[in-house]
């Protein structure tokens, strides 16, 4: 690692003023950097020889009057200044002085702090751009410079917070989850994940405005989100951050996102990520994550009050949650049929989640059973489904359910109680949701799953389903994690969507896995990975598109 060391200078005669002619260009060493040495008709100049993008030397590239050319991808810089003006960054610019005739260069080797001051615009610029050729280079030398790996994802994420048209969503979780990872890592390895996060907050913002954000003012937040007042949501959410505590604000948000099934289960997985954020952070970032939060929450999907819901809701609304809510639980009880009756149910199976409740089974239990069904849904999920281009279902649909239950479950051991009681019931219902598919078409045999060692990151890569559920079967909970986790980095897909899905399924996944003491989750992560997954989401629009045109009808469920 560097260390803060004071500034470092060193000078060389690097040539003579006669032998260097207008448009030359020539490589000398001044200390440890080679530098080019570059003659125009403004005079002599000194950039660094490598150009920053990918180290091709400068001085093999072609000058032309004023400007330098890399030869390796034309990029273009200013010789007396190196800024650059055509590619991503500009090339560190050293000190020329002519005395009696010889051309003497200094090269001044900033500490790091002088370093990480340089590099902070680098990377908001990259960020802006969605430049992630630079953004990985300022990441990485931050990173040498001793930079804190959450001033890195900050800078991404107050880029994005007050950009994304309608709060905070997936680009956000994805880097909360990446932050995490990197968290668990050490020197170069943190790369990844950070970077990874950052794509995820630049590439939906890219070229958008920042959206004015009200000024904190006292409020009850949780009538305004309900009133889908959006600015006055987010001043009280900006009071609350200056004036309450992390667990009771927490608590707030939580019953916010409970009091609807919210954004298809979206809401408490979005609440979820940014008190998380917020944890490994610090409070001080609250105002910010807050106010976009509340934005996120007010303007959310209300998917309790459409049609398909009617019956599950009526169900719900009529349960005493509070009363559910103080049921002791049993130790020992058991219900052995409750995870088949959940996977198998023809109709919203919430009256039957109810009753293991009120026996004492916890909210614990039924999420573990949650998360058990949708993990064996995952592993039969038919394929064929996946590759008819007119089916409007595919894997996301499903894996909302395992990250939903995962989120059910932390607001859960947040806040117990009966609005973390509904949001396990709409986990129920969403699990449910996950068989549209199924129900009417097909469903695959649930696969037999023998261990046998293997290299789970190159079985997914290669798209060997069978060899991966095997190798994580073998590799046990731990080390099948680490693998999910390199695979989910590994940009197993072009589609910002799809990759975000992969980052929070694999960290979901692991969690459940932990909490229930089952490799389920982690085998139906890895059936995802390895699985063909057909990005079709221009072609399903467009088959959409046509039959509302012609029918005036919403698609299918």
């Amino acid at each position: 690692m560097a260390s803060e060391t004071s500034t470092r200078t060193s000078t060389a005669h690097v040539a003579d003023l006669d032998d260097l002619a207008v448009g030359d260009m020539k490589m000398a060493r001044v200390g440890q950097r080679r530098v080019v040495v570059i003659r125009t008709a403004s005079g002599v100049h000194a950039l660094d020889n490598a150009c920053p993008h990918q180290g091709f030397g400068l001085v093999t590239g072609a000058l032309d009057g004023e400007l330098v050319t890399c030869q390796w991808h034309n990029w273009k810089f200013r010789a007396d200044t190196g800024e650059c003006v055509m590619g991503e960054e500009n090339v560190a610019c050293h000190q020329v002085e002519i005395c009696d005739g010889r051309v003497e260069v200094t090269v001044t080797e900033p500490t790091p702090e002088e370093e990480r001051e340089r590099l902070w615009p680098s990377l908001l610029s990259g960020i802006e751009s969605n430049y992630m050729g630079q953004v990985a280079r300022d990441t990485a030398r931050l990173l040498a410079n001793d930079a804190d790996p959450h001033d890195i994802a900050w800078v991404g994420l107050q880029h994005s917070f007050p950009r994304e048209e309608w709060g905070p969503g997936h680009a956000m979780a994805t880097a909360v989850d990446c932050i995490a990872w990197a968290d668990d890592r050490a020197g170069d390895d943190r790369t990844l994940p950070l970077v990874q996060g950052l794509a995820a907050l630049s590439e939906p913002t890219r070229g958008r405005q920042p959206r004015p954000t009200p000024d904190p003012a006292a409020g009850d937040l949780l009538t305004l989100i309900e009133a889908e007042d959006a600015d006055a949501a987010m001043a009280a959410a900006r009071h609350l951050a200056a004036t309450s505590t992390i667990d009771e604000t927490r608590r707030l948000f939580i019953e916010a996102a409970s009091m609807h099934h919210l954004s298809y289960g979206h809401g408490i997985i979005y609440t979820q990520k940014a008190f998380e954020l917020l944890e490994r952070t610090g409070w001080e970032h609250a105002d910010v994550v807050l106010a976009q939060l509340a934005l996120a929450t007010t303007w959310g999907t209300r998917e309790d009050t459409l049609p398909y819901m009617r019956d599950a809701v009526a169900t719900v609304r009529d349960a005493d949650l509070a009363a559910l809510a103080a049921v002791p639980v049993d130790p020992a009880w058991s219900d052995v049929d409750l995870v088949d009756d959940l996977l198998e149910a023809t109709d919203p199976p919430i009256a039957r989640a109810i009753a293991v409740l009120e026996v004492g089974a916890g909210v614990e239990r039924l999420l573990d059973a949650v998360t058990l069904s949708v993990s064996r849904r995952l592993l039969r999920y038919d394929l064929d489904i996946e590759l008819d281009l007119e089916d409007n279902f595919g894997w996301l649909d499903i894996t909302h359910g395992l990250t939903t239950s995962r989120a059910a479950r932390w607001a859960y051991l947040a806040n117990p109680g009966p609005d973390t009681v509904r949001q396990a019931l709409w986990a129920v219902w969403l699990a449910y949701d996950t068989g549209r598919a199924e129900r009417r078409t097909s469903v695959a045999a649930e696969p037999t799953i023998e261990a046998e060692a293997g290299d789970i990151v190159r079985l997914i890569r290669l798209g060997d389903v069978d060899g991966t559920l095997a190798a994580i079967r073998a590799a046990g909970p731990v080390d099948a994690g680490a693998a999910l986790i390199d695979a989910a980095l590994g940009d197993g897909s072009g589609a910002f969507i799809v990759v975000a899905h992969l980052i929070k399924m694999a960290k979901a996944s692991i969690e459940e896995a932990e909490a229930i003491g089952s490799d389920l989750p982690l085998l139906a992560t890895g059936r995802f990975l390895a699985a063909p997954r057909l990005e079709r989401f221009v072609t399903r629009n467009v088959g959409e598109a046509i039959d509302f045109v012609h029918t005036g009808r919403p698609p299918q469920r």
